[in-house]
């Protein structure tokens, strides 16, 4: 059968989002969820022991921000966050090396204070909010120095390869030492030990990993690295489930999905959402209208397809990032129909959805993903109510 969404003109949808998402008639209030406190046997997030879908957000700078001391930034997205009716915001806790003074470690790699101090208050903030944080712990990519700041750390003038951040002892050493540091790491701002902390929803291995390189790269690479970091975690006390991270490619970058559903120490697959990206599914330019309901159709198919995964592996899943760079006088109803339809599609699977992403009002748009809701009133209210 027909997928409604192949069948509708560009106008349809777009009359769609402005009858269902724009801000007319009453507000939509969004729900105010419980806490996410686990996963349970069957994959399902619960709260209150009762099962929920997560609704998350993205906003990677609060470490940033926090370095600098613009603390009114991080209030103001925390606030963004709940205002929107996701008070779960995935944010990365890896900065390595550069000279921003929360960065949790030097170039040579040796922990900083100063930074797991910053750490500290962003989590007592969040917690203040009531909201609470997907912690990301490594990245794969440069940014913030990543995985390449971290081989530079171990393995000083030897230019290894990304992809040898899964594989070389060095690296996997020092990966699972900065884990243990967090993980038992006591909050100096309200006492909680990470371990346990509830404003921690869950902890993250990496951001987006891949394993390209041949001479460092085979099939098994990166289960048997999500095996070894997990059990970094668990050997250090930690209570909250486990989340890989990744794209969630069935095959492609080294990355099955498939393979890492069997790793158990994994409570939470995850699927990131960039149809007009290459490297993710691809949607090819054109009209409006044939860009909009591909990308509907293929992020519905590829949400189902790890949902299917995950289902059969009793575990949870997340698409954790989503993100649709839409353009012209209709952009924010034209994401709004897509953001709206891949939330609706990830409830139906019982699936949490995480749009990428929001920030402080002044931030430049550096992507085109960046939301802002005080402007985006269709796109903030499709996040509100879907």
């Amino acid at each position: 059968m027909a997928s409604p969404w192949t069948l509708a003109s560009p106008f349809a949808l777009i009359a769609l989002c402005l009858g269902a998402c724009a801000e007319v008639g009453p507000p939509c209030e969004p729900p105010d969820p419980a806490p996410v406190i686990g996963v349970d046997d069957a994959g399902r997030f619960l709260a209150d022991g009762v099962p929920v879908v997560p609704r998350l957000v993205n906003s990677y700078p609060l470490l940033d921000h926090a370095g600098w001391e613009r603390w009114g930034a991080i209030t103001e997205i925390l606030r963004t966050a709940r205002e929107l009716g996701r008070p779960l915001v995935r944010t990365g806790a890896y900065m390595i090396g550069g000279t921003n003074p929360a960065r949790l470690r030097d170039e040579d790699g040796a922990l900083r204070e100063e930074g797991l101090v910053a750490l500290d208050r962003v989590l007592a903030m969040a917690a203040d909010e009531g909201v609470q944080l997907l912690l990301i712990t490594a990245n794969h990519w440069p940014d913030y120095g990543g995985a390449p700041a971290v081989l530079r750390a171990v393995a000083p003038g030897e230019t290894l390869p990304a992809s040898a951040f899964y594989g070389d002892p060095r690296a996997i050493a020092h990966q699972r030492a900065f884990l243990d540091t967090l993980a038992r790491r006591v909050n100096t701002v309200n006492g909680r030990r990470y371990a346990d902390d509830p404003t921690l929803v869950a902890w993250e291995l990496v951001n987006e990993a891949r394993c390209d390189d041949d001479e460092w790269c085979d099939p098994g690479v990166l289960p048997a690295w999500a095996r070894e970091m997990a059990r970094a975690l668990r050997d250090a006390g930690v209570t909250q489930p486990i989340a890989w991270g990744g794209q969630g490619f069935l095959g492609d970058h080294g990355e099955d999905l498939r393979r890492l559903a069997e790793v158990e120490a994994l409570d939470v697959l995850t699927l990131h959402l960039y149809p007009d990206l290459a490297g993710a599914s691809i949607v090819e330019p054109g009209a409006g209208h044939d860009r909009v309901s591909a990308a509907v159709v293929s992020g519905g198919d590829a949400i189902r397809a790890a949902a299917a995964v995950a289902r059969d592996a009793g575990k949870a899943l997340l698409v954790e990032e989503a993100g649709w760079r839409a353009s012209g006088p209709r952009r924010d109803e034209e994401r709004a129909v897509v953001l709206g339809a891949w939330a609706r599609i990830g409830a139906a699977e019982g699936v949490g959805f995480g749009p990428w992403m929001i920030a402080e009002r002044d931030r430049p748009d550096y992507d085109g993903y960046l939301i802002r809701p005080e402007s985006d009133a269709a796109t903030a209210r499709v996040l509100r109510c879907e």
